[in-house]
C-alpha cells in the first residue's frame, strides 16, 4: 500500500467521487444480480472504509480484506468495522490464487504504485476466466505518465506553443520518448495507432485503458461460456493521476444486463472515461451551484482549473449529487 493510499478521503474529493461511482453501479446491479450473497475482495487500507461502506450500500456479509503490510494488517484487525470481515496478511495474488470461490465476486485490484503496470493489467485480465460468471471486477492504475522514467534533458528536443528547438529532428520529445517507453513496457498490449499525444498528463490515463481494455478482450477470445460488458471508467487526480475500470463478466447467452448497465447514468467505458476534475468549494459556493442555473453570472468570478483542465462548474453539475461533504463532529 502507498503513502498515498492512507490519506483520508476529504484530502481526496476525486477518489471520494470515483468510490461512489462505483457504489452507485453495485447498487444499480444489486437487484438483478443478488449483490448481497456475493463475496467481496479489496484492499481496506488502514480503516476499511469500502468496506463499510460496501456492507451499509448492498448487505455483503462475506467480505476479504487483503494487506501486504504487517503494521497496516494489525491496524485492520483492530479498526475493521463490521466483524464478519476477514483480514489476510498477503498479497490480493496469492489469496486469488489459493482461493476457490464459492459464490460470484465483487474484486477491486487497487493497484497503486507504477511499478509493474503490465503484470498489473495482465492479471487483471486472467482474472476474467477465473470467477464465477456474474462476477463484477475492478481495478485502480497508477496513471502518471512520469512513471515510465526521466530522461536526461540533453537527449531530449523542446516543443513550446508549436515552436521547436534546432535539434528537433534528431531528437524526441518528452511525449515520443514516453511512448518509446510505454512500448517497452506493454509489448503486445501496445495499442495500435497509438501516439506521442496520449502521453501527455490529460492523456496517459486513457492510453492507460485502452492498453486494459486491449487485454481483457484478448483474453475473453479464450473462453465461450462468459463476456465481459464494460460499465465504469473514470481518469481523475487528487496530486496523483490515476484510471479505474470496471466490468462485469457474464454468461454469453446473457441479453439482459447490458442494456441494464448501459440504461445507468454513469455508465461510461475505458474508450470514454469520466474525467472527475471537481472543484474545492467553499460551503456557500457549493450550495450557490446546486441552487442557480447561471452559476457563472450569480459568484461572478472564475473558479480555477486544474491541470486536467476540465469546466469546474460544468464537472460539478454532472456529479453534484455525489460531490463529497466533509463536516467536523465532536465524539
Amino acid at each position: 500500500m502507498s503513502a498515498g493510499s492512507s490519506l483520508p478521503y476529504r484530502l481526496r474529493p476525486n477518489k471520494a467521487v470515483d468510490r461512489e461511482l462505483f457504489l452507485s453501479l453495485l447498487m444499480r446491479l444489486a437487484p438483478a444480480l443478488s449483490l448481497d450473497k456475493y463475496h467481496y475482495v479489496g484492499l481496506g487500507g488502514p480503516f476499511l472504509e469500502d468496506f463499510r461502506l460496501v456492507h451499509a450500500r448492498l448487505g455483503l456479509e462475506r467480505m476479504t480484506c487483503v494487506e501486504t503490510e504487517g503494521e497496516v494488517h494489525k491496524r485492520q484487525l483492530f479498526n475493521r468495522p463490521v466483524g464478519s470481515i476477514e483480514c489476510v496478511h498477503k498479497t490480493l495474488e496469492d489469496y486469488l490464487d489459493g482461493h476457490d470461490f464459492e459464490v460470484p465476486a465483487i474484486v477491486w485490484f487497487d493497484y497503486t504504485e507504477p511499478k509493474g503496470i503490465t503484470t498489473q493489467i495482465e492479471r487483471f485480465a486472467r482474472t476474467i476466466g477465473t470467477v464465477p460468471l456474474g462476477s463484477v471486477l475492478r481495478v485502480t492504475l497508477n496513471a502518471n505518465p512520469a512513471s515510465l522514467g526521466k530522461p536526461d534533458p540533453s537527449e531530449l528536443s523542446v516543443e513550446i506553443d508549436g515552436e521547436a528547438s534546432g535539434d528537433r529532428a534528431a531528437k524526441p520529445t518528452i511525449q515520443e520518448w514516453r511512448l518509446a517507453r510505454f512500448k517497452e513496457r506493454l509489448g503486445a498490449l501496445f495499442p495500435s495507432g497509438m501516439t506521442a499525444e496520449g502521453m501527455s498528463f490529460k492523456t496517459y490515463g486513457p492510453s492507460l485503458l485502452r492498453a486494459l481494455k486491449l487485454a481483457v478482450e484478448k483474453e475473453a477470445l479464450s473462453f465461450r461460456d462468459r463476456r465481459v460488458v464494460w460499465a465504469l471508467g473514470t481518469h481523475y487526480a487528487d496530486g496523483q493521476a490515476m484510471v479505474t475500470a470496471a466490468l462485469v463478466v457474464c454468461a454469453a447467452s446473457d441479453a439482459a444486463l447490458e442494456p441494464l448497465v448501459k440504461g445507468w447514468e454513469f455508465y461510461s467505458t475505458p474508450d470514454a472515461p469520466h474525467r472527475l476534475d471537481l472543484p474545492a468549494l467553499s460551503t456557500l459556493e457549493r450550495l450557490t451551484m446546486e441552487s442557480n442555473d447561471d452559476v457563472r453570472a450569480k459568484m461572478a468570478f472564475d473558479l480555477p482549473k486544474s491541470d486536467m483542465g476540465e469546466d469546474p462548474i460544468a464537472i460539478f453539475k454532472k456529479f453534484y449529487r455525489i460531490y463529497p461533504h466533509f463536516s467536523r463532529v465532536e465524539l
